[in-house]
């Protein structure tokens, strides 16, 4: 994949980095098709999504660098995806937090694996399993960078957009214990670069697809249950939101991904829960 050219971040000016790390699955990924967007909403609301955002800069690493912006902070636009011509939820998050913070600067480090479990390979028997500790190498080599350009680094959320595989009956039962672990292990290993607040633990739903039968339903409870031991943990329904799978590419739909309008609007309602948290907090 050959990518439009990547920016090295500017002298910060000790200003505040506000960080977000992005993490999970495909629809983390972002299999969402670009030409299906754009057929579906103005010209003038593509064109913002295209030329990107410049304040809120993106480092990402999807599926072991196979798409990835070569280290360095970006401006978040449409081409943060898997594949040339598909995009992810960073696109919602940005067009948000640019519209509601326009003078604020905000980083979103995104390390996504498709089609990988909670179960197997973030978590292993419980413990820190592998993509967990590629995601916290990366995570931290993105902050260590931030400081080091005059920023003051305020990492805030996790955005979590996991869990369509381990929607098998053992990895659901499974799942609440590994949960708990994951998230508790994030803000130790990270607390360092957390803002005095807390670590915030966005948790987004998975669908009602039919790939993720049998046990959609009680893994998506399992994330709202957990969301209720903390004020640092969130959790939004993506199936109560509208959000679809059903319908693209119209010839054959991908029934794992959401359609391109849905995963517009995942990133927005993170960024939108996010919103909600700096209301309440600051």
């Amino acid at each position: 994949m050959i990518l439009k050219k990547c920016w090295a971040l500017n002298d910060g000016e000790g200003k505040t980095a506000h960080v977000i790390i992005l993490t999970g699955q495909s629809n983390c990924t972002g299999c969402s098709i670009t030409s299906y967007l754009k057929d579906q909403i103005s010209e003038d609301d593509f064109s913002r999504y295209e030329n990107g955002f410049e304040n809120v800069h993106i480092n990402f690493n999807i599926d072991n660098h196979r798409t990835c912006s070569e280290g360095e902070f970006r401006k978040t636009n449409l081409e943060c995806g898997s594949f040339i011509g598909e995009f992810g939820p960073e696109v919602g998050i940005a067009d948000i937090l640019h519209k509601t913070y326009p003078e604020e600067d905000f980083f979103i480090i995104k390390l996504s694996m498709s089609g990988y479990t909670l179960n197997y390979h973030w978590m292993r028997e419980y413990d820190r399993g592998e993509i967990y500790n590629s995601t916290i190498l990366f995570a931290k080599k993105s902050l260590d960078y931030i400081k080091s350009m005059n920023y003051i680094v305020s990492l805030e959320a996790v955005m979590f957009m996991q869990g369509e595989s381990d929607t098998t009956e053992y990895k659901t039962d499974r799942y609440y214990k590994n949960l708990n672990n994951y998230v508790s292990f994030l803000r130790e290993d990270l607390k360092d670069y957390t803002w005095d607040k807390g670590l915030f633990f966005i948790d987004a739903g998975i669908s009602d697809s039919p790939y993720n039968l049998p046990s959609y339903k009680e893994l998506n409870e399992i994330k709202r249950k957990f969301s209720e031991e903390s004020e640092l943990n969130r959790y939004f329904s993506t199936i109560e939101n509208g959000l679809t799978t059903m319908n693209e590419p119209y010839d054959n739909p991908d029934l794992g991904h959401f359609d391109a309008l849905s995963e517009i609007r995942l990133g927005e309602l993170f960024a939108e829960e996010l919103v909600r948290i700096y209301q309440t907090t600051l």
